[in-house]
């Protein structure tokens, strides 16, 4: 059975992102998984989502590529949200309109990211921290390098 169900989840895990290239022009990587409860930008500003390789969007996360409160309906070239290759968002977090994220970035459940990121880091918080640095991530999503902390005093 639990062979079975590996096979399905690696069938069906294709089809979601393929909608959501397919159907709302996102500009989403190969190999991305992304949970059917994560929150993307679909109704206006779905271009302004671009999500790298092996990235792993998990549970009620949210991804915001517009802002209303900034006018000219929050769309444009400064609302690119960028997610870069072998991330892993957590469960719900948030990462705000106009944010690059590098690659090889964890971002810690309930994060809300409100800057850039540079590559490969650990950030956490409200807002958001750099609170290690120097990982790296596998294709699976999984910490293979765990880098040193960072003291943000």
């Amino acid at each position: 059975m639990p062979y079975l169900r590996k096979k399905l989840w690696k069938l069906l895990g294709g089809i979601y992102p393929w909608y959501l290239r397919s159907h709302f022009r996102m500009d989403i990587g190969k190999n991305v998984k992304i949970a059917k409860t994560v929150h993307l930008d679909k109704n206006i500003n779905p271009k302004g989502t671009h999500i790298g390789d092996n990235t792993w969007l998990l549970r009620n996360a949210m991804v915001l590529a517009h802002d209303y409160c900034r006018g000219e309906k929050g769309t444009g070239k400064r609302y690119q949200t960028y997610i870069g290759k072998n991330c892993v968002i957590g469960v719900n977090s948030i990462v705000l309109p106009g944010v690059r994220i590098g690659d090889h970035v964890v971002v810690a459940a309930g994060a809300v990211v409100t800057k850039d990121v540079p590559s490969h880091c650990i950030i956490a918080g409200n807002p958001a921290k750099v609170i290690k640095i120097g990982i790296e991530v596998s294709n699976l999503g999984q910490i293979v390098n765990y880098g040193k902390h960072v003291d943000n005093e």
